[in-house]
Parts: C-alpha cells; structure tokens; sequence
C-alpha cells in the first residue's frame, strides 16, 4: 500500500511540475507585455487545472488524500 501512496504522489507532483511549466510558458509567450496578465492567467489556469484534477481523482475513488 505504500508503494502505491509513493507512485499516487509522484504522479501528482509529475502532472502539477509539468502543467506548471506548460501555464508558465504560454502565459509569458503570449502575455510577456502584462504582468498582470500573466499572474492572473497562471492562476486562472491553475484553478481549473486543480479543480480537474480533484474531480478525476475524485470519480477513480482514490483515497490517498486521507
């Protein structure tokens, strides 16, 4: 079971470290003018990201959470 809690949370951080990197990207890409923009576009993008990724967690009944 700790194997399975240990892959759960390095797939976690894999899936946040690479859509970190993909919202920072395109937002200084195409935002690099506005500051503002872009901070509100990360963070825009970041609650969908999270809000998803809590619902697909969520719907697979995993438990690691706890």
């Amino acid at each position: 079971m700790t194997a399975e809690r240990a892959i759960h949370v390095a797939m976690f951080i894999l899936i946040l470290v690479g859509l970190c990197g993909i919202s920072a990207w395109a937002s200084y890409s195409y935002l690099s003018d506005n500051l503002i923009l872009e901070v509100a576009g990360i963070a825009l993008s970041w609650g969908v990201i999270l809000s998803v990724l809590y619902l697909v967690f969520r719907q697979l009944d995993w438990n690691w959470w706890s």
